[in-house]
């Protein structure tokens, strides 16, 4: 079983127009335009291997209000196992608007979802006897208020207390403190801010020099997005660059979980080779983002991107 952990989950809901005119109504006749489905960080990639015939996954996190009900029987429809706090607070809603002509993407980030201390007690309860099966935990995505930055830190070693690895995506003070736990993967997002480590990323040697430092942190493996192409640090200390030929980029969403997804996927068919694993999961990033699938259909999806995911070593 794979274990993830999304703390701050969403009802996403995307909207494709012709163009995305302001102060100009807007009416959806074609489902095709509207996407509904459940989102956040962790939660898309436990759907995600799913859809690639991983056996079992499991969703662990906090959801809220009626809206919950209706998150959870969504994420169920995927056969993904849920396990959740729920709580008082209404689980966050986000939308997103999609031009067509021209392209274009509009976002709004709902982050009213709050939680209590007694639901991160129980919450901390309840991963530890959910976890026991699971031989790998993702942990990725935001922290709703009430919820302290140390969570990730607690879980990575409740995790490792009890022989689990981790795979973490994260970033701002939640990532800082979690590095303290030495999680076996790290993969930082950008989602809020264009730093790491409270450092500006201004050009590639920032982005190599905040790869060595989480490294030099206790973590083995470390894949940093780098525009449209992604930054690979091994375990013996070289770097690489991976980088999509002749991409066109439709929709930036749940392409990192389709990563993630694939990434672990990859690990599970074929075994653990650091480069070819990020080769499958470039190819799963890259298919999502030139389509408007959220999510893959399947393990045949990305297969003919392959051939556009490249890998050269950066002397550094």
């Amino acid at each position: 079983m794979i274990t993830t952990v999304t703390l701050n989950p969403s009802i996403d809901r995307e909207y494709f127009v012709d163009s995305n005119e302001i102060m100009k109504n807007q009416f959806i006749y074609s489902d095709e335009d509207l996407k509904v489905y459940p989102g956040g960080k962790g939660l898309l990639t436990a759907i995600n291997l799913k859809k690639l015939a991983y056996p079992n996954v499991q969703n662990i996190g906090f959801v809220g209000g009626k809206q919950g009900l209706f998150f959870e029987k969504m994420v169920q429809e995927y056969k993904v196992i849920t396990n959740y706090i729920y709580t008082d607070s209404e689980i966050r809603n986000n939308v997103k608007i999609i031009g067509k002509n021209p392209f274009s993407y509009t976002q709004y980030n709902d982050y009213t979802h709050k939680v209590e201390k007694n639901d991160v007690a129980d919450l901390i309860k309840r991963y530890k006897r959910g976890i026991v099966e699971s031989k790998i935990v993702v942990i990725a995505g935001s922290i709703p208020e009430g919820v302290g930055f140390d969570i990730y830190k607690i879980l990575i070693d409740i995790a490792h207390n009890m022989d689990k690895k981790v795979y973490l995506q994260a970033s701002g003070e939640a990532l800082k403190l979690a590095l303290s736990a030495e999680p076996e993967f790290v993969t930082p997002y950008f989602k809020h801010h264009k730093s790491i480590l409270d450092k500006e990323m201004k050009s590639k040697k920032y982005y190599i020099k905040a790869g060595r430092e989480i490294q030099d942190r206790g973590v083995e493996y470390v894949m940093i997005p780098f525009h449209c192409d992604r930054l690979l640090f091994d375990a013996d200390g070289r770097v690489y660059k991976l980088t999509p030929d002749d991409y066109c980029i439709i929709n930036w969403l749940g392409a990192s979980d389709a990563y993630n997804a694939a990434f672990l996927d990859y690990v599970y068919q074929n075994g653990f080779d650091f480069l070819e694993a990020n080769r499958h999961g470039g190819a799963a990033a890259l298919w999502i983002a030139e389509n408007r699938e959220v999510v893959l259909n399947n393990g045949d999806d990305f297969k003919h991107c392959l051939r556009r995911l490249h890998i050269e070593e950066l002397e550094v």
